[in-house]
């Protein structure tokens, strides 16, 4: 029995961010196990599927529709799940899962029904594939509805991968940093610089929106969230996501990181609205070599 067990473990693990951004969020995990096929769980469904079949040809030729096993989905804002999934989720039967005080307005977008499965939060742990990877999850604060920050649990063969992903997160929570505690890679939103949001010709009342706690995290709250995990250890990758075009600006992102965190700056990846970026190989586990944290707060 325990053989068995140990040969559905996943033997590799990848991850790309297929577009991240107002424009649209999709990233995939692609799993392998021996002898099996792979196994795809997609992340946001926040391009359409023509998009999404484009960048695959493009970008990542071995990931097929027909193995991808499951959707999680964080929020139902246009840009995370696009309405023109319908019929595409209809013909393929992908189960959706999200917090269930999301269902309803998800269904009224694109998702069947019959589709959506729970992504419970208050730390209960929700199976996606048996055996293979779960998901932890905590509602954090973003406009009306809150978006949903996850932590999926995969088992390997070199043991338990733990991935964080937090997006359109309006302030980080001490709910926030305990789910997101201790992962090998995270993904985490950095969507504006404070002072080109500050000088955007953006009305006064959407700069309160995004600024006030409800809406996106800055560069330095970003920065400092990661910080504030940091271990020895973990995190071993970090991928920056839902960078704004008009309120930042990668390098300024790179530069910040670089200029207070130099070792998680090596660690550290920028993703992009229009060209997928990755894969990233998740067994590639390279131990944080310094100490992190310790040159003080901004």
């Amino acid at each position: 029995m325990i053989e068995a067990e140990h040969a559905t473990r996943v033997v590799d693990a990848h991850l790309r961010i297929i577009a991240s951004g107002s424009g649209g969020n999709l990233s995939i995990l692609t799993l392998h196990r021996l002898g099996l096929p792979p196994r795809h769980v997609c992340i946001d469904l926040g391009i359409g599927p023509r998009t999404l079949a484009r960048r695959l040809d493009e970008h990542a030729p071995d990931v097929r529709f027909e193995d991808i096993a499951a959707v999680l989905v964080t929020h139902p804002d246009g840009d995370h799940l696009r309405s023109t999934w319908r019929r595409t989720l209809d013909a393929t039967e992908w189960p959706v899962y999200a917090a269930p005080s999301h269902h309803a307005a998800l269904a009224a977008m694109a998702a069947p029904p019959r589709l959506l499965r729970p992504l419970a939060d208050g730390g209960r742990e929700i199976t996606i594939l048996p055996g293979v990877i779960t998901a932890t999850t905590a509602l954090a604060p973003h406009d009306d509805h809150g978006s949903t920050a996850i932590r999926l649990r995969v088992r390997t063969t070199r043991g338990d991968l733990r991935i964080g992903w937090a997006t359109d997160v309006g302030r980080p929570t001490e709910e926030l940093r305990s789910l997101l505690s201790d992962c090998e890679i995270l993904g985490v939103e950095s969507n504006y610089d404070a002072a080109l949001q500050a000088a955007s010709p953006r009305p006064p009342f959407l700069k309160a929106r995004i600024t006030g706690g409800h809406g996106h995290l800055s560069n330095v709250q970003a920065l400092d969230l990661v910080r504030s995990l940091a271990t020895r250890t973990t995190p071993d990758r970090v991928v920056l996501l839902h960078l704004s075009r008009e309120c930042n600006d990668p390098d300024l992102v790179r530069d910040l990181w670089g200029a207070h965190d130099a070792t998680l700056a090596r660690r550290m990846h920028v993703a992009e609205q229009d060209r997928p970026i990755g894969p990233f190989d998740l067994f590639d586990r390279r131990p944080v070599e310094a100490a992190v944290g310790d040159e003080g707060g901004f």
